[in-house]
């Protein structure tokens, strides 16, 4: 016996002790598995009815070419403060991260450069050094 059936043996026995709990005779069990096939309950939708329109509808068919366009201008000025405010927040914190990185490699380049140009100093100087003392012997 390999070791898948020794598990799906061990899961069976589980099954049983736990059917046995429940007091369901282990004969007559009607435990749906995933791959039994359920009906579904008929529904069809309740046809809408034109008679009455919606509050919404009514109000505004009510208004004006020149309340529409108001509405519609204060809509847009509702959204564009919205959008100004959370695209303010998102710009800012991309722009930081973006600058942030970039700053960090151009650091790093400076100081890499530096540590060269500091280096080649250095030597020429204790080249310069050396020369002199060679001279003065």
């Amino acid at each position: 016996m390999d070791r898948d059936d020794d598990k799906s043996q061990e899961l069976a026995n589980k099954v049983d002790t736990l059917v046995g709990k429940l007091g369901v005779a282990t004969d007559a069990r009607n435990i749906p598995v995933l791959t039994d096939l359920v009906e579904a309950p008929q529904w069809t939708p309740a046809p809408p009815s034109d008679s009455v329109p919606p509050p919404a509808v009514d109000f505004l068919q009510s208004l004006s070419e020149a309340d529409i366009d108001q509405l519609s201008h204060e809509i847009f000025q509702r959204v564009a403060q919205r959008m100004d405010g959370e695209l303010a927040a998102s710009l800012e914190t991309r722009l930081g991260e973006q600058f942030q990185s970039q700053l960090h490699a151009t650091i790093s380049h400076v100081l890499a450069d530096m540590k060269q140009s500091i280096a080649n100093e250095i030597g020429d100087a204790v080249n310069a050094a050396l020369a002199d003392r060679l001279r003065k012997k």
